[in-house]
């Protein structure tokens, strides 16, 4: 078995060096109509039964693939390239973002990403081989076989794996019309994702949720300050502690009045959730409906939904998962 460092460098996961500086998730702060269809709820949603999902499903590719096809032959700044009718890569895309919507392969992050990594690859295999005129007019194939493998290994080493993206990078190669694009296939492509996610967010969160992250499932942000306050006041992240830390204090020492401060200072359930999620603890906490447990896990902790915590409940479980995480790391 390798050593722990051989192993990081044998094993490495680009989220690890993006994850502590990428922000927060603020969308719960959005007004509800707006955070509803961008995929937030208070809590997990349940699926409605099969048949409505079918509907949705199918109202959702239409709509995508039509607002995509739309966007190319009849945009003004884009049908003057004579893109291709539609991309047949993106029918593959249609089924994981409209369909199989909880799967990790279907997020925005893959789905967007991993086409326009894939459009890149694709794009500089075919202008590579390009140098050579007669083989690549014999064997573009052999090209977007090339543009493939490489796509799927740029797409491992991000961590925006999309199944679909393999044929797109093959399409850059081998279809006339994408290959006369040139690098303006890119773009293309990046557009048309971002417009399949958008129908997605629209149509999967009228009676599911959609998406189930928008970055990662893990934890994010913990090397940016924790509490920004709005109007350009400072961190107080330290200031508070000290502030809750004296407040504490002061009613040890009037007895009298305990009661009636510890009333004022108890949270209402959705500072409690929103303290959790954006100040203490991971941004991947989930409540469950019917779960009877506290599960800590090195990335995620599962909460029953009726749970309420205090703010050393909340610590000790920041704790607890800080050492899950790092005998992970270590193992």
């Amino acid at each position: 078995m390798p050593s722990p460092t051989l192993r990081k460098l044998l094993d490495p996961n680009i989220d690890t060096l993006l994850n502590p500086f990428v922000p927060h998730n603020q969308i719960r702060h959005l007004p509800k109509p707006i955070s509803h269809f961008l995929g937030y709820r208070p809590k997990p949603a349940s699926d409605p039964v099969a048949t409505v999902q079918w509907l949705i499903t199918f109202f959702a590719t239409l709509a995508g693939i039509c607002v995509v096809g739309g966007v190319y032959n009849f945009a003004p700044g884009i049908a003057q390239y004579n893109p291709p009718p539609i991309v047949a890569s993106l029918g593959a895309s249609a089924v994981l973002d409209y369909n199989t919507i909880r799967s990790p392969l279907a997020q925005p992050r893959n789905s967007i990403v991993g086409h326009t990594i894939a459009a890149i690859v694709g794009v500089g295999i075919s202008r590579a081989f390009q140098h050579a005129p007669n083989f690549f007019a014999n064997y573009g194939w052999v090209a977007g076989a090339v543009a493939c493998a490489v796509a799927t290994v740029a797409m491992s080493a991000t961590n925006t794996v999309h199944p679909p993206g393999g044929a797109t990078a093959i399409l850059a190669c081998t279809q006339a019309s994408v290959i006369a694009l040139g690098w303006m296939f890119v773009p293309l492509m990046l557009l048309a994702s971002v417009l399949m996610v958008a129908v997605a967010c629209i149509f999967n969160n009228i009676a599911r949720q959609y998406p189930v992250f928008w970055w990662t499932p893990e934890d994010v942000g913990y090397k940016l300050p924790r509490r920004s306050q709005s109007g350009g006041e400072k961190d107080e992240e330290h200031g508070g502690k000290q502030q809750s830390s004296s407040e504490t204090d002061s009613e040890t020492k009037h007895g009298g009045s305990q009661h009636g401060k510890a009333g004022s200072r108890r949270q209402s359930a959705e500072d409690i959730y929103e303290n959790t999620i954006e100040h203490e603890l991971s941004n991947e906490v989930q409540f469950e409906e019917g779960l009877w447990e506290v599960r800590v896990e090195p990335y995620k902790i599962c909460l029953p939904t009726h749970l309420r915590l205090s703010d050393e409940e909340v610590e000790l479980l920041k704790n607890l998962q800080a050492r899950v995480r790092m005998h992970s790391e270590v193992n």
